[in-house]
């Protein structure tokens, strides 16, 4: 066992390396391929190394390194040094066009109205202000219950909650460097994160929270790339890095026993209880799908695996394929087989890849990765050549978070990732077109010769 989880981790190593080849070549990691790769090597060493007395498949691990360098593939075709020297020229314009008056009217527009939508679709599943403020720990249970249960009232002011939660911090990533004070960026940070907190606590549901995490960060990544700062993180102090991770921490730690709602007073039990969630979140998808792999392969697996016929793309775009009438049925979780391992993991996780390989069988997957490799290159090359990019700027924001949702699902099943899409690609294309206008009414002011 322990040679095969080493040679596991020698695949996981193999991963940051294509990333680290890649960034030597194109001379930073703010980068498609370098960001896939580093998210994947993360969502695999880390896994392994932690647990590293469970059993995995190596293959399968290799199967995600063969995948990672398809994907990296993608960005041989490009004139590179060309476009960065391209985006250079941008860089006056950045506080401008991404710290406008109107992206901030926006912002504080979005954040309140996610939080009113929340209420409204508390209220609508039949709690009331006061089991809200008053009796939090047990309302969250019982929402949590509703949503599994068939009880569970589906409305707009659920979808649109999130939708807006989404947009907000997106342009809270937009924003925070553009603001001049400590204060404001305080108050950016904390208005971005409220939405998706009182999701975690209110609803036991810490995915949002994350993937909102993400928005944010790209949201960073896009303005540090348009003024041609192209390192991944800035120096911050280890003060304000340890607030937040105690802050993310006890918000998940809140959702996880809020759920679960533990009525016993055996501290240790309930540590046990964390431990194996926080385990089971952050290291089952590796596991999952290195058994589901070994399935499909014809090796030794855990469980017994439904055999499917090719789904052609159902898996990875589900949302559309609903839009166009399909009737497929599937569980909340898309795949209803649990994988554990004794008392430490269990869970439905199993990446991105296993809805790949259903739909496009093995070397499909592989060529879905190199395709996709390439046209996401492709948008981040017309987004560092343009001027002022629109399109190329929201699909940067959710590269991000399908690169970061790869270790459970496609993102693209969700419906509001679409609509969130579109609503951000308007809502960047209107500030375009203000700040183009006042661009050239400062322009000609400034241009206007004086009277005598």
């Amino acid at each position: 066992m322990s040679i095969e989880k080493s040679l596991a981790l020698v695949f996981s190593l193999m991963i940051l390396g294509q990333a680290y080849l890649v960034r030597r070549y194109v001379g930073t990691w703010l980068f498609p391929a370098c960001l896939f790769g580093l998210f994947w090597f993360g969502f695999t060493f880390f896994p392994l190394a932690v647990l590293f007395w469970i059993p995995v498949h190596a293959y399968a691990i290799g199967f995600i390194f063969l995948c990672t360098v398809a994907f990296s593939l993608g960005s041989v075709p490009f004139d590179w040094k060309t476009a960065f020297e391209r985006n250079k020229e941008k860089r006056e314009e950045a506080a401008q066009v991404y710290g406008s008056s109107f992206l901030k009217a926006i912002f504080y527009v979005l954040t309140l109205a996610s939080l009113a939508f929340l209420t409204l679709n508390f209220l609508v599943q039949g709690f009331s202000l006061r089991d809200l403020f008053f009796d939090l720990y047990t309302s969250a249970g019982a929402y949590a219950d509703l949503v599994a249960s068939e009880n569970f009232k589906a409305n707009i002011f659920d979808q649109l909650s999130i939708v807006f939660a989404y947009l907000g911090v997106i342009l809270g990533g937009f924003l925070f460097p553009c603001i001049a004070t400590k204060a404001g960026r305080r108050l950016i940070v904390v208005l971005s994160f409220l939405p998706p907190v009182v999701v975690a606590i209110t609803q036991t549901t810490k995915g949002h929270l994350f993937l909102c995490l993400v928005f944010f960060y790209a949201g960073l990544l896009l303005y540090r790339a348009s003024v041609g700062k192209l390192d991944l993180f800035e120096k911050i102090s280890v003060r304000s890095l340890a607030l937040c991770l105690v802050l993310l921490v006890a918000v998940a730690t809140t959702a996880f026993v809020s759920r679960a709602r533990y009525d016993v007073d055996d501290n240790g039990f309930i540590f046990d209880k964390l431990v194996a969630s926080y385990a089971s979140y952050s290291c089952g998808h590796i596991y999952g799908f290195s058994d589901w792999f070994s399935f499909i392969v014809g090796g030794h697996s855990e469980l017994t695996y439904p055999h499917e016929s090719a789904t052609h793309g159902f898996y990875t775009f589900m949302a559309l394929f609903q839009v166009m009438g399909s009737h497929k049925v599937v569980p909340g979780g898309v795949f209803d087989q649990y994988y554990s391992y004794g008392d430490l993991l269990t869970g439905n996780l199993y990446t991105m890849f296993r809805g790949l390989i259903l739909d496009f069988g093995i070397i499909g997957c592989v060529l879905f990765l190199l395709a996709s490799g390439f046209l996401l290159h492709w948008t981040f090359y017309s987004m560092l050549r343009n001027r002022r990019p629109v399109f190329t700027v929201a699909v940067f924001v959710f590269m991000l978070g399908y690169f970061y949702s790869s270790f459970i699902i496609s993102i693209l099943i969700w419906s509001r990732i679409y609509v969130t899409f579109v609503l951000l690609w308007i809502v960047l294309q209107i500030n375009k077109w203000i700040t183009q206008k006042e661009g050239c009414r400062l322009a000609m002011a400034t241009e206007a010769p004086a009277r005598p």
